[in-house]
């Protein structure tokens, strides 16, 4: 599946402002695209679509009209690189712990995806820290910190076992 997401900046910005995005599901045949304002929900409009080169002239179209909008591609963009520490409990972690670092990642990722903020990029342990470490690319590091946080209420862990670090 290709996701292409595009990104606008404002003259004068220091990031960007709307983003719009599309992708095909070639499964249900569906074709997709959400847009909105960086940091929030967006509007999603289905279309449904017969074949995978009528999806791939759509895609192509859909860049298309976002160059020619002043959008660009997220990976022309200067994204920001951090990563989410979520401490366990003892020297490593348990099977609990271990599906709550799940839950966190799907969560977070969701939460990103659908605000135009970016994406959980990988995740493991980091046993040095005796932490679960979710590497993060984001166009907008305060939002995605805050949405980490949100992210973290869906689980059992302690809010003071997270903590945030810019890369």
């Amino acid at each position: 599946m290709t996701i292409l997401r595009m990104y606008y900046t404002p003259e004068g910005a220091n990031r960007p402002t709307r983003y719009r995005e599309a992708w095909w599901e070639e499964d249900t045949g569906e074709f997709i695209l959400h847009h909105g304002k960086v940091g929030e929900p967006g509007t999603t409009t289905v279309e449904n679509v017969a074949s995978h080169s009528e999806a791939e002239a759509l895609l192509a179209s859909f860049a298309e009209q976002n160059t020619h909008d002043d959008y660009v591609d997220i990976n022309d963009l200067d994204q920001e690189s951090c990563r989410v520490f979520i401490q366990y409990k003892g020297l490593a972690p348990t099977r609990v712990e271990r599906t709550n670092a799940e839950k966190f990642a799907m969560e977070y990722t969701a939460l990103l995806a659908w605000r135009g903020l970016g994406l959980v990029e990988a995740w493991d342990v980091a046993s040095a820290k005796a932490s679960f470490a979710f590497d993060v690319l984001t166009v907008h590091f305060h939002k995605a910190q805050k949405y980490a946080h949100e992210a973290l209420r869906k689980t059992d862990f302690r809010a003071d076992r997270m903590k945030i670090e810019r890369n």
